[in-house]
């Protein structure tokens, strides 16, 4: 119960670096009790906020004086009276008193006040610690006991209402008195108390209201054999009828004179909420230590003055790869690139931070296994009274941040070099009509100079529609912008030049937003279209010339789509119509050849004046096309043909190459998809054959030998028979490998897991045969065809247990990529060469041997084959001799 009799209280000493750091000093702070150190002489040396709250002094005005500038001198006798005679009888070296302090306004405040000693190693007294706790509701006079007694039967009345439990004993130990709060502390009775032996009373009853009643009766017990020395103790009444579970401090001395002197008084304390306060105190503690021990993103340790590294939290560990067994007790410049260190980085840095108190920097760290990372470092000096006491670090890895900053920093200048060198003028415009950043392009566009464009506002220049209409500030593109918050593209409008001409722009609008979606400024970008109006004015007229052409155009891109004709009836309806495009329609004769097929019209071909268009398919057909012109032309136009009529027959022999390559290659495809289904049915009809009739062998095992068999028997021939049935499904594969398109099941809602629960049941002969070990995590529900995803896991499930020397270990797995989920197949066995990884693949590729590994080498293109009908890809990562992880994306089924 009570303290050990050398004065330590563990109480930490403030002034050394061997009490606490500065975080607890913060912490003590943060504490509502007033606290303070004293020196041997009792001079403030230092104190929390909390006292300086209390007395109206700041902490220079209290540090160095002597305590009685709060506390009357009897006080102070009385206490250092108390703290020696405790020491000299090596009782509790803590002690509690009440008094009163005097505030620096002369406000007198009455206080508890606990105070603590601290010892040299040596046992002297070098200082106190107090804690000050100010009071209400305590009589504000200091009187004996023995007077307290002698005195009115009102005074009994007030200790009564007091929360202090009283005990008077007299010489012999009997109980004189008792008040009412012993009562409720012990669940006594008065009448039942008063009057009897005391060590007989602890014995029979208070002891038993006791968490500790051993320690209790000892320890009182003993000051009734000597009652001639203070006794000081905690304990703990157990919760029970008529009494809670509360924590008690006893304090008890002699009754030096007075009516009965020689006896005892023993006074208790409530002390719950404060051992409450205190062990809260503990666990907030222990709660900041473990704060800074998770914090994983900062390495977070404490220097020693010479720079070595005194404790070490995991984020430490992560950043820098050192553990803490590795590293306490080494110098912080190992920390240091080796130019630093040769530099002396690491000294000047601590002579830095005390100099200035803390020292930030950012610069490159090394860490264990040599390795460079960007390191943002704080170095905070730890004084106490101008003494050092080490260093806090703290470093936080900024080589991610760094390289995003580069790269921000990157294309920053990038788009600093695209503004300045863009042939489209480009402006930040602000709600307010000013520019807040312009381009030299636009500036030249709006015959702005440079130091003219920084300074622009909205207005300065006149603008006019397309129209020629005047266009009023709030009608401009960036003023609708703002208004509307939608982006506007393409206004063409128009300024006017000095020179009198006329500029025209084409104006795009795009605002920029806020991340609650208002606009804060819009970027507007201008391009000079003066060349491009005037060209459209010139050929306006020409287009208009070439409106025939154009109609002719349209009839034949029209007459080549519809992709039902024969070639007989588009070169007839070509040869009709392509003459109306030509200046003189009924002058001018067509004659078209594609191959060996021939069209024209009643002309002689054999004139001097034609023009003719030649090209050929990618096949290598002939295409020409032949125009003639008869008789002469008019006195207004000279020429039989112009060059746009020549340029139309080069476009219409393109047009037509391109419809007779598409025709032919559909017709290759349509060949080819025949060939293959052809190919696929007539091998799987001619595989079937032999499986049928080993599956009928199978039956005719079964019915004449089914008495014969035992229950071994019976299931391999059901596995036989079960497996024969999984051959032909996977021959009619083959069939389904050249009809995935069309042969397949629209997409729907596909549930992985009882996808992947089918699969390894049909493998379940081989796994138990292989000694498998397949662990299937939760898998998505995915869009596609049910009957296809199967095989595709069918497939790569066997060849996991196929390809494996030792007892298979297989995983299927799923994550979320994006927009896709990725599902991957692994497995431990040979694995794949890099250079045949794109090759397994193909259809009929095979690796291995017939002998080596059974297979036909068209599964893997099978599952290319469903994966890619299914919007996704498939893929193989291997290294050989040490497995293979076939991973493909499919799309999330739709909510």
């Amino acid at each position: 119960m009570s303290n050990d009799a050398d004065g330590d209280t563990g109480v930490p000493d403030l002034s050394t670096d061997s009490g606490v750091s500065n975080h607890y000093r913060t912490l003590v702070n943060a504490v509502d009790d007033g606290i303070y150190q004293l020196d041997a002489s009792g001079r403030f040396v230092t104190v929390n906020d909390t006292i300086c709250e209390h007395t109206g002094y700041s902490r220079e005005e209290l540090v160095g004086e002597h305590v009685s500038k709060i506390m009357c001198a009897d006080d102070v006798n009385r206490i250092e009276r108390e703290i020696r005679e405790r020491l000299d009888t090596k009782t509790d070296s803590s002690t509690n008193f009440e008094l009163v302090i005097e505030t620096a306004s002369g406000k007198r405040i009455e206080c508890e006040l606990r105070v603590s000693p601290l010892l040299t190693q040596a046992g002297d007294l070098k200082g106190t610690v107090g804690v000050v706790r100010p009071i209400s509701h305590k009589p504000s006079e200091r009187v004996g006991l023995s007077s307290i007694w002698e005195s009115d039967e009102s005074i009994s009345s007030v200790i009564d209402e007091a929360d202090v439990g009283v005990f008077i004993l007299d010489d012999t130990f009997d109980i004189v008195w008792i008040d009412e709060t012993i009562e409720t502390y012990f669940a006594v009775d008065r009448e039942d108390i008063i009057g009897r032996h005391k060590p007989t009373v602890i014995e029979e009853t208070i002891s038993k209201r006791l968490v500790d009643p051993e320690t209790f009766v000892e320890t009182v017990l003993a000051t009734y054999e000597d009652n001639a020395y203070v006794e000081q103790f905690e304990c703990r009444t157990s919760p029970g009828p008529g009494r809670n579970d509360r924590w008690l401090e006893h304090r008890s001395k002699p009754i030096e004179s007075g009516r009965y002197a020689g006896g005892r008084v023993e006074l208790y304390y409530d002390i719950t909420d404060r051992k409450q306060s205190e062990r809260a105190h503990r666990e907030s503690e222990k709660r900041l230590q473990s704060l800074v021990n998770a914090v994983d993103e900062y390495a977070i340790f404490m220097l020693d003055p010479n720079g070595t590294v005194i404790n070490w939290n995991e984020g430490a560990r992560r950043i820098k790869g050192y553990s803490e067994s590795e590293i306490l007790g080494t110098h912080f410049s190992r920390f240091y690139t080796e130019e630093d260190q040769r530099a002396l980085v690491p000294k000047q840095n601590l002579e830095r931070a005390r100099r200035e108190g803390s020292f930030k920097d950012e610069t490159w760290r090394v860490r264990a296994d040599g390795t460079r990372f960007w390191a943002s470092v704080t170095i905070t000096a730890i004084e106490d009274d101008g003494e050092l006491q080490g260093f806090a670090k703290v470093t936080h890895d900024m080589t991610e941040r760094r390289k995003r900053e580069q790269q921000l920093q990157r294309e920053r200048d990038l788009v600093e070099r695209i503004l300045e060198t863009s042939p489209v003028g480009i402006a930040v415009v602000n709600a307010d009509g000013t520019t807040n950043r312009i381009n030299e392009r636009m500036a030249t566009l709006l015959n702005l100079t440079s130091s003219d464009g920084a300074l622009y506002r909205a207005g300065e220049k006149d603008m006019y529609s397309a129209d020629g209409t005047f266009l009023p500030v709030d009608e401009r593109p960036a003023a609708r912008v703002f208004e509307t918050e939608t982006p506007m593209y393409d206004q063409e409008i128009f300024i006017r030049l000095p020179t009198g001409g006329k500029r025209w722009l084409s104006i795009n609008a795009t605002p920029i937003t806020d991340d609650e979606g208002k606009v804060q400024q819009v970027v507007v970008s201008g391009t000079d279209i003066t060349d491009l109006k005037e060209l459209v004015h010139r050929r306006k007229q020409e287009l208009e010339e070439r409106e025939k052409e154009l109609t002719v155009v349209k009839l034949v891109t029209k007459l080549l789509e519809a992709g039902d004709k024969s070639i007989d009836s588009v070169l007839e309806e070509f040869v009709a119509n392509l003459p109306k495009a030509f200046q003189y329609p009924d002058q001018t004769g067509a004659l078209v050849s594609i191959g060996d097929r021939t069209a024209s019209t009643d002309f002689d071909f054999e004139t001097e004046k034609q023009i003719t268009a030649e090209t050929s398919t990618a096949n290598g057909t002939p295409i020409t096309i032949d125009v003639v012109f008869e008789g002469q032309p008019s006195e207004n136009k000279k020429q039989a043909f112009i060059d746009e009529e020549r340029e139309l027959i080069e476009t219409l022999a393109t047009l037509l190459k391109f419809h007779i390559e598409r025709r032919e290659y559909i017709g290759d495809l349509q060949a080819e998809t025949r060939r293959l289904e052809q190919f696929a049915y007539a091998a799987s009809h001619d595989l079937q054959e032999p499986l049928r009739m080993i599956s009928s062998y199978l039956q005719l095992i079964e019915r004449r030998y089914e008495d014969k068999l035992d229950e071994d028997g019976e299931e391999f021939l059901r596995y036989a028979v079960d497996g024969a049935q999984r051959m032909r499904e996977m021959i009619e594969a083959l069939l389904a490998y050249s009809r995935i398109e069309t042969g397949g099941e629209p997409l729907d809602t596909v549930n992985l897991d009882a996808v992947l629960e089918d699969v390894r049941r049909d493998l379940e002969v081989k796994i138990v045969e292989t000694g498998a070990q397949i662990e299937i995590e939760p898998l998505p529900t995915v869009t596609g065809d049910a009957a296809q995803l199967r095989q595709v896991f069918q497939n790569l499930l066997a060849n996991a247990l196929e390809y494996s020397e030792n007892p298979p270990q297989i995983t299927v797995s799923a994550q979320r990529e994006g927009e896709k989920w990725k599902c991957s197949v692994s497995d431990e066995g040979i694995g794949i060469d890099p250079e045949q990884q794109e090759q397994v693949f193909d259809v009929f590729q095979r690796l291995h041997s017939h002998g080596e590994y059974p297979g036909t080498g068209i599964g893997l293109a099978l599952c290319r084959r469903i994966i890619e009908r299914h919007g996704g890809e498939i893929w193989v990562e291997s290294v050989p001799g040490e497995g293979a992880t076939f991973s493909l994306t499919l799309e999330p089924a739709a909510d």
